[in-house]
């Protein structure tokens, strides 16, 4: 019986030292060493048989599985080499695959990274600070991705010009690499290791492997990166690339058409080994894509994306606490003020920006250092004179110069600390604005706890007038790895903070606290792949005076099943009335909703499939005041072939017997004496259409329709009395001057039309052409249903513009590089 024991502790004793041994294999960095070539480059082909390869040592280690089973050997084998030369990195990689599935191979546009295709990529992180990392990825039809990584963000605004090929073979695919040192930045280190992984997606299995293990409970990807060793020699390049442009343009609207020609040329200059200029010269931001432009009946402001290319390739440094809202830059700010027989006949929409620039890097020391300048021109309305009958121009916006400074220190334990200054200089006596903010990060060694922070102080100097200053400050502490994970924090703003003078907040006035706990299961059970529970709630009160706003508890669960199907649900819960000080849009006032509760749930198909659906689905609820809301988003995409595909987007909001801020009533010396909410019925409509025909993986075409319909349809007014209720009064909302329409009821439309075809000509060098459609019209007819409405869009006068755009990429290194090689 002794000896059967025995026999059994040796076997589980052998057992566990394997396991632990394998454990071991998939935890510790792995390492790679690559080798120089002197003299020769390969042919980027794919086909991997250049000289340039026959004696480059393969790495044959296996791939470790990310997702769907974290930590299991990849099902398929991996083959990768590296070699360096005077001009650049070269990475090869031999993809097997013997499941018996076609490769997947759906063509897309350049850093389109949501397309059913494999893919291999590879993360540098050259500075080894375990945080910031390039990310190059190839899918197996060709199609280049280039993704920054920041401290777990990844901007996919950053564009390298590098090479890269794939073909596919009998036993799988294959992909060719070749990675300028122009296109990147390294320190001038006579010998140096790079941080470095190599990832691998299998899109026919949803499996995502990396070649250095990393495991999905722990938090972040660069810092779990592998090491290539053996860089010897290489020297950071002088960085100069230009990108000269032309534009031609044809506009047309209902006056008529004309057509203008534009230039400018957009530079980098590495004037360190760390440090890069940017500089847009003349710029020119006709072809930008259309806003998702929306009806705002809130009391704060909309926030809209910046897609503009200069402001959103390399800001990561400048985005910070929100002091830095790029669309600030070229933003009308001018709020002219009329005498009573004035009316305005033209109004500037945006301020032009005369030039901008910025220098961004970071040292091999972790110390990143960011500027940023830009200009923008005075502007100017007409304004018509009633009595004088005469028209007169009134300026509307300074000569404004806004400015940026940054300096943020990476710390051991992907841990930093940065210093943040943002200034806004108006030449012709408007409001000067100043705010200077920090913010900090700090990790345990183990990366799964974090404390962290930020504050901020705002000085708006007014001329011949006292100065308005403020702070924020918040403050964190979470587990951010393993299963059971936690957040809790508190959040402060005086009632005079403001930094939205280059920065975007919708309102101050605030203190908050919040807390939160999850659950995550990250590997495989009976039923999902990965799923999570988390709940919490949070608090806030008025800064000043200290008074209470809001209470609520949630409740969210995601998950993924084994047929890789997602869904999600959430509960939100009010328990208790809430009193909203904003929506009365006058200090002091207050507005109480009574309890409420919300709740939503998602879905979303197996992406691999042709047709992919989402739909999500949700309600509001107020019982004691009979207010309801719903939404309902369908969305779906149709794959037709790898070269076409077809998706739409439909969203709908209905909020019932929905009561909000219509209207003040003033005295003679302009003080607020009555507050009118209004009862009003609100249905929102939405349809995109996107269209994509992808002829190669250097052009394609890409079109885009969006019709959005804000219908709001007042019935009943109250006023709102001292103690934040509301009694009906007998104004009607009736304006006799016109017509007695009811001056508050709104037919909101927004028509775009976005279609882009594109060619890259040569490496960084591109032909645009862009046809946009455009038409927004506000009126009082809410009786009209969708067709009616939307045959009155459509017979609206429409702006529309047709631009060709050509831009062509020259590199210093690489015109060097040419000549020297026809001289050989």
């Amino acid at each position: 019986m002794h000896k059967y024991i025995s026999v059994f502790l040796i076997i589980n004793i052998l057992s566990v030292v394997i396991i632990s041994a394998k454990d071991k294999e998939k935890r510790s960095p792995r390492e790679m060493e690559t080798e120089f070539v002197e003299n020769i480059t390969p042919e980027i082909d794919g086909l991997l048989d250049d000289e340039f390869w026959q004696d480059i040592e393969t790495e044959k280690v296996n791939f470790i599985t990310f997702i769907p089973e974290n930590g299991s050997v990849s099902s398929e084998k991996t083959f990768i080499k590296t070699a360096y030369t005077d001009f650049g990195i070269y990475i090869a990689a031999k993809m097997i695959d013997k499941s018996g599935e076609p490769v997947q191979q759906e063509l897309g546009i350049r850093d389109d990274d949501n397309r059913n295709t494999d893919q291999f990529g590879v993360i540098l992180d050259t500075y080894q600070n375990g945080q910031n990392a390039f990310y190059l990825k190839v899918s197996a039809a060709g199609v280049q991705t280039d993704i920054f990584i920041n401290r777990g963000r990844n901007d996919y605004n950053w564009d390298a010009v590098w090479n890269s090929a794939a073909i596919i073979t009998e036993e799988g695919w294959q992909v060719e690499i070749e990675i300028p040192y122009s296109a990147i930045r390294f320190p001038k280190d006579p010998e140096q290791n790079w941080n470095i992984n190599f990832m691998r997606k299998i899109q026919s299995k949803n499996e995502t492997s990396f070649w250095n293990y990393v495991d999905n409970s722990v938090d972040g990807l660069v810092n779990q990166s592998g090491t290539l060793t053996g860089l010897k020699g290489i020297k950071p390049p002088l960085r100069l690339q230009v990108s000269p442009y032309i534009t031609a343009y044809y506009n047309r609207n209902a006056e008529g058409g004309n057509f203008d020609f534009t230039g400018g040329m957009d530079l980098k200059y590495g004037f360190t080994e760390s440090f890069t200029l940017d500089m847009t010269l003349i710029p020119d931001f006709g072809q930008t894509v259309s806003d998702n432009v929306i009806y705002n009946l809130g009391p704060f402001e909309v926030q809209y994306a910046e897609n503009r290319a200069f402001f959103t390739e390399g800001t990561e440094l400048f985005n910070k606490g929100g002091l830095f809202y790029s669309r600030r830059v070229g933003q009308s700010f001018g709020d002219l003020e009329l005498e009573e027989q004035d009316s305005i006949v033209t109004y500037p929409s945006e301020a032009p920006l005369l030039n901008a620039s910025k220098i961004t890097g970071r040292t091999k020391n972790g110390l990143g250092i960011g500027f940023f300048n830009a200009v923008t021109n005075r502007t100017f309305a007409e304004v018509y004179d009633k009595e004088t009958k005469e028209k007169r121009i009134e300026q509307v916006d300074d000569l404004t110069n806004f400015n940026i400074m940054v300096v943020d220190q990476s710390l051991r334990n992907n841990s930093n600390i940065s210093l943040i200054n943002t200034n806004v200089k108006r030449f012709d006596g408007g409001n000067d604005a100043n705010v200077i903010g920090t913010d900090f990060r700090l990790r345990d060694k183990t990366n799964t706890y974090q404390i962290d922070g930020f504050g901020a102080y705002n000085n708006i100097m007014k001329p011949q007038e006292i100065n308005e200053e403020g702070y924020k400050y918040n403050l964190g502490f979470s587990k951010i790895s393993g299963k059971y994970q936690f957040n809790l924090g508190r959040n402060v703003e005086s009632d005079t903070y403001n930094p939205n003078d280059l920065g975007f907040l919708r309102s101050p006035n605030e203190i908050s606290h919040f807390a939160s706990f999850g659950y995550n299961q990250f590997q495989p059970t009976e039923l999902f792949n990965q799923y999570r529970i988390w709940a919490g709630g949070d608090y806030s009160q008025l800064f000043e005076p200290k008074l209470y706003q809001n209470f609520s508890t949630w409740t969210d669960f995601w998950a993924q099943t084994k047929n890789f199907e997602t869904f999600s649900f959430n509960l939100r819960y009010r328990p208790s009335k809430t009193y909203d000080y904003f929506e009365p849009r006058v200090e002091g006032a207050r507005y109480f909703r009574t309890w409420n509760y919300s709740t939503n749930f998602r879905y979303s198909s197996d992406s691999r499939k042709a047709l992919m659906s989402n739909i999500s689905v949700g309600i509001w609820n107020a019982p004691d005041r009979e207010q309801f809301d719903y939404w309902i988003n369908i969305s779906a995409r149709y794959r037709v072939n790898n070269q076409f595909s077809i998706n739409y987007d439909f969203r709908i909001n209905k909020q019932l017997s929905s009561i909000g801020f219509a209207e003040h009533f003033t005295n003679e010396a302009g003080d607020v004496e009555q507050i009118v909410f209004g009862e009003r019925d609100i249905d929102v409509l939405s349809n995109v259409l996107g269209v994509n025909y992808t002829i190669n993986n250097k052009m394609g075409f890409n079109f885009r329709l969006r019709h959005y319909w804000n219908k709001v349809d007042y019935f009943n007014y109250f006023n709102l009395t001292n103690d934040g209720d509301i009694e009906p009064i007998a104004y009607d909302g009736k304006d006799l001057a016109s017509d007695n329409y009811e001056i508050h009821d709104t037919n909101f439309n927004a028509f775009n039309i976005d279609a882009v075809y594109s060619w890259q000509i040569a490496p960084g060098s591109f032909v645009n052409v862009v046809w946009k459609d455009a038409v927004q019209e506000v009126n009082n007819m809410v009786d009209m249903n969708f067709s009616e409405n939307f045959n009155n869009v459509i017979s609206t006068d429409h702006q529309q513009n047709l631009s060709i755009r050509i831009i062509y990429f020259l590199d210093y290194t690489q015109i060097k590089r040419d000549l020297a090689l026809n001289k050989s």
